[in-house]
């Protein structure tokens, strides 16, 4: 027995020990782990100065399996201090979850005289039988964590029963859990005085985005343009995205009592998150100074998340994003912007232009500024007589002919179409048939002005226009040397009235 276990493990250890890594889509400023599989961020909260995130890590292996809880802190969003393993797996894999801090020890668990984290999560059980609520708790600022003898805290029985994000609801004076039945399409909301005895209060489903299971569920009240005398509350559901069959995250707009959730928009609006392929299972911080609302979500998506190249980790965080709910003539929407404290981690200027007309393809020179292909572009663009303009990012071009390119991501506008884009159709390398693709969203102004921050970083373009009101995520695995930058127009004229490029790499 024990010759047959090493005569299966041989391969492994094998593969393992001659695979090579790619430092050259290591990220310098999204969080990724430092070996080893991560999806869904959780549990983020944030307490005693630090920013804690929870993620869903296979500790053993660069694939999914084993879930358990990683662990890391930052002080800014941006630089990760990494921590050893939080909640290990044991006869259950810990599934997506949140975390609250029990400022009045509701749930008696506290020891010290801080109060303790309390951690409610799914637990997924080997056979695949059942899911079922779990509980832990920590005294230690989120370092070790003991699980409830009582666990689990909420069992219904049921197959897929998952991802708990519980939050305190001021008005009621309850804690209040959103938790869903995927396949069913529904956001059950149980209420607890104490975070371990729950009672089922209300429902919330079949309405909006429906071509995939529900996951990842999320409340949150949002000042509406910034007045905090007037609310709404955000539900955040990941689900189908824009695209048939790719993921994505979609959102509702309404009232929220403490058990019942009120859509304000008619049942078949489908308001999405992000307009790429690759933003899922976001959900926001709590407890966050002067109550800033901050959405964190996994770059990846479920169509190729194995595939991806990257060793000796696999998966990353996007970007995370400062939102806010605003009016638009089309009703209340989601804007969502980079992190405020981005350009405090290195903000020197290395490129900066106003006030030029571009007639063509005009690359921007200075190969230090773009050697890592790390940086962020901020642009306003003011349409003349332009069909199409925009960037072209992590360019390639043939030795032998420099007009031929062997590699680019565009972020483009198509004028005619008014619709913002990303083509990755020759972002680099092909990790799976269906990931050359173009992702687009419309986007009308009548300004005729167009502003664009653009974050580069690796293996990864995120693109935030007019003031967040869309946004797009893709990942890209362009060749090491494929760091040329360039501003293009076809069919016309396109003014640049601002240019600004800040290097982010370490």
């Amino acid at each position: 027995m024990k010759k047959l276990l090493i005569l299966l493990l041989f391969p492994v250890f094998i593969y393992a020990q001659t695979q090579k890594e790619t430092p050259q889509w290591r990220p310098n400023y999204h969080f990724s782990p430092p070996k080893n599989w991560t999806n869904d961020p959780n549990g983020l909260i944030y307490y005693q100065g630090q920013y804690h995130l929870f993620y869903q890590h296979n500790p053993y292996e660069n694939k999914w399996g084993h879930m358990s809880w990683g662990h890391a802190v930052s002080k800014n969003l941006v630089d990760w201090e990494h921590l050893p393993l939080a909640i290990p797996e044991d006869s259950v894999w810990i599934f997506s979850g949140s975390v609250v801090v029990d400022k009045t020890n509701s749930s008696g668990f506290q020891t010290g005289t801080n109060p303790c984290m309390v951690a409610l999560y799914t637990a997924d059980y080997h056979d695949g039988k059942k899911e079922a609520q779990y509980l832990a708790y920590s005294n230690d600022n989120g370092t070790t964590w003991t699980k409830y003898a009582g666990n689990p805290v909420i069992d219904l029985q049921m197959k897929d029963f998952r991802d708990p994000h519980v939050i305190w609801h001021e008005k009621t004076q309850n804690w209040v859990m959103s938790v869903v039945f995927p396949k069913e399409y529904k956001v059950v909301f149980y209420t607890s005085k104490n975070l371990k005895n729950w009672t089922r209060a209300g429902e919330f489903g079949n309405q909006g985005e429906m071509r995939k299971i529900w996951e990842c569920p999320a409340l949150v009240e949002m000042p509406v343009d910034g007045n905090i005398q007037n609310t709404k509350w955000l539900l955040f559901v990941s689900t189908n995205g824009p695209y048939d069959k790719f993921e994505g995250m979609q959102y509702f707009v309404g009232e929220f009592d403490g058990t019942t959730f009120k859509n304000n928009n008619p049942p078949e609006t489908k308001l999405y998150v992000d307009y790429g392929k690759d933003f899922y299972a976001a959900i926001p911080y709590t407890d966050t100074p002067e109550n800033k609302k901050i959405l964190l979500g996994w770059m990846s998506s479920w169509q190729y998340a194995g595939e991806m190249p990257t060793f000796p980790w696999k998966g990353q965080m996007a970007i995370p994003r400062d939102i806010t709910l605003r009016s638009t003539p089309s009703g209340l929407r989601l804007f969502q912007e980079p992190i405020s404290t981005l350009k405090a981690k290195k903000d020197y200027l290395t490129f900066e232009k106003e006030n030029f007309v571009l007639s063509k393809e005009k690359q921007i020179s200075g190969s230090s500024l773009f050697a890592n292909n790390s940086f962020m572009v901020e642009v306003e663009f003011s349409i003349k007589s332009a069909k199409d303009f925009g960037l072209k990012i992590a360019q390639k071009k043939d030795e032998k002919d420099d007009k031929k390119t062997l590699q680019e991501t565009i972020v483009g506008y198509d004028v005619i179409g008014k619709q913002l884009y990303i083509n990755r159709k020759k972002s680099g390398q092909i990790i799976k048939e269906n990931f050359p693709s173009i992702e687009k969203a419309s986007l009308k102004f009548e300004d005729k002005t167009l502003k664009l921050k653009v974050l580069v970083d690796k293996s990864s373009v995120e693109v935030f226009a007019n003031d967040g009101q869309i946004a797009i995520t893709s990942l890209i695995y362009p060749d090491e040397k494929a760091n040329i930058f360039s501003l293009f127009t076809n069919g016309g004229k396109v003014k640049v009235k601002y240019l600004k490029i800040t290097d982010l790499s370490k």
